[in-house]
């Protein structure tokens, strides 16, 4: 599955969101479980397809020792901090409180797809990065990279 795109949404007052179409047509037959967590690096959300979900888990599992306190730590926080959810039958998800509060979404959400994953935006997203950053970073990451 790979999701990309962008999609605004409006969550109403109950903290309910339509999940894009464009990402449901992706999914899998009666695929509609999720997990939910923060972005380690930047101020959103993750939404991962349960499979995509166990698959990272597994890694985690088997990259860390959990008999080290710090790696210990990295995998509590990680798998700790997650949330199921689940598309209900209109097609929407449940923000909780906990994650409205912690990004302060107010009404708006942008819905971001990279690859396996969705990211949840609070508000309205037009640019994430400069034009000028970006155009510097691919040059620096991709720029020797093709023959």
């Amino acid at each position: 599955m790979l999701f990309s795109g962008s999609v605004i949404a409006k969550m109403d007052a109950k903290g309910r969101v339509f999940f894009p179409a464009a990402f449901r047509k992706r999914l899998g037959a009666g695929e509609q479980q999720f997990v939910l967590r923060r972005d380690v690096h930047q101020p959103c959300l993750t939404v991962f397809p349960l499979n995509v979900w166990e698959s990272e888990v597994d890694v985690l599992r088997e990259r860390l020792n959990r008999w080290d306190a710090r790696e210990a730590m990295i995998f509590r926080s990680y798998v700790g901090e997650s949330e199921q959810i689940a598309l209900d039958a209109s097609g929407r998800i449940l923000l909780s409180k906990r994650w409205i509060e912690a990004l302060g979404i107010d009404r708006e959400v942008t819905f971001v797809g990279l690859d396996d994953r969705i990211e949840i935006w609070p508000g309205r997203v037009e640019s994430f990065v400069s034009t000028k950053e970006y155009s510097d970073a691919v040059q620096q990451v991709l720029g020797g990279a093709m023959p």
